[in-house]
């Protein structure tokens, strides 16, 4: 498996929804995505552009949850 095959493989296992989600944004079906997951098949280099930029998408709204998470422990253990 090369490379960016792998890399896409690891990246759609930790994508934090599911592939029918990522599906439309990325402006492909169901079933590319899980062949990509499965490293059957090797995405466009447009996909990967969107795959990229989707992720990095998850990533912000992750950061975003984490911070708010610990903003909230914070105040909960100050009022706790």
């Amino acid at each position: 498996m090369g490379r960016a095959k792998t890399l896409v493989v690891q990246a759609l296992k930790a994508a934090a929804p599911g592939l029918k989600e990522m599906a439309r944004p990325l402006r492909v079906s169901y079933a590319a995505l899980r062949r990509y997951r499965l490293g059957d098949r090797t995405p466009s280099p447009g996909v990967l552009r969107r795959l990229a930029k989707e992720l990095r998408r998850q990533g912000k709204r992750l950061e975003r949850l984490a911070h708010t998470l610990e903003t909230e422990a914070r105040k909960g253990g100050k009022h706790g």
